[in-house]
């Protein structure tokens, strides 16, 4: 009796076992199935990201006097440079090796910060919003194709969380033979205790809960920091400037230093 419960047990252990083997081998090809798709599209992205480009320079080669649409084409020109980083950035996160093949160029820091300015002109006018790029820097440091997202979503965020009306400012310094770069703003107050975690991915402070964003921003600018040796650090006023719409405003400051040469 003893002997037919422990049979019974054992082939209903190696059922649910073959059932469980089922259930892997199918989410393997789900899985291979899905990835197989998603790197063709990524491929064709890059397809049109590349053609966007060429177009874009086709046209602001074209209308060098025509200032308006000059404009216009530049900033879909840097937009589809910006769509590039960002799938040099999924390439990195679904294989992290895919580090190893990116390969880094000389880049002037100044010049990658006034390039988001005038990617994301647009946005700043629509909230009647000044950015600013204040002092100088002739420091050149090798970047990964990734680098142009650092300065693009911290200006972005700058912007997106600023009042309309108010100014954000990139502070250029050179402190202990090290490039200091600062982006000031005025945003809604976040608490010590939140600070540290708004580099997590999709955490969202207290204070801006009810704002549009999804949490990535910060998340992105610190990886891009950790692939290129620099460090980077929030400050937040702890007291407030203002308040609109029951939401305390004040200065937030980003802190990035650079290595040194």
């Amino acid at each position: 009796m003893r002997y037919d419960k422990q049979l019974k047990k054992q082939q209903a252990i190696q059922e649910e076992l073959q059932t469980l083997r089922a259930e892997n081998e199918s989410l393997k090809k789900e899985a291979s199935t899905m990835g197989e798709v998603l790197n063709s599209t990524l491929h064709e992205v890059r397809r049109f990201s590349a053609l966007v480009s060429k177009f874009a320079e086709r046209l602001s080669r074209e209308t060098e006097e025509q200032p308006q649409i000059n404009q216009t084409a530049l900033s879909v020109l840097y937009t589809a440079g910006m769509i590039s980083s960002r799938l040099a950035y999924t390439d990195i996160e679904l294989n992290p090796r895919a580090l190893e093949s990116q390969i880094p160029v000389r880049s002037g820091i100044y010049k990658k910060f006034d390039k988001a300015k005038r990617i994301l002109a647009e946005a700043a006018r629509d909230k009647k919003i000044t950015v600013t790029l204040i002092g100088k820097s002739l420091t050149e440091i090798e970047t990964l194709p990734v680098f142009e997202l650092l300065p693009f979503v911290l200006i972005e965020n700058g912007i997106k969380y600023s009042p309309p009306t108010q100014t954000v400012e990139i502070h250029f310094e050179q402190i202990h033979n090290r490039q200091v770069v600062r982006i000031k703003s005025i945003g809604p107050t976040v608490n010590s205790a939140e600070l540290p975690n708004l580099f997590d991915k999709g955490f969202r402070a207290a204070s801006t809960s009810n704002m549009p964003g999804d949490g990535l921003g910060l998340f992105l600018a610190k990886r891009v920091c950790e692939y290129h040796d620099i460090s980077i650090s929030l400050h937040s006023g702890p007291k407030s400037s203002y308040q609109i719409g029951g939401i305390d405003y004040s200065e937030f400051e980003v802190t990035m230093r650079f290595p040194a040469p």
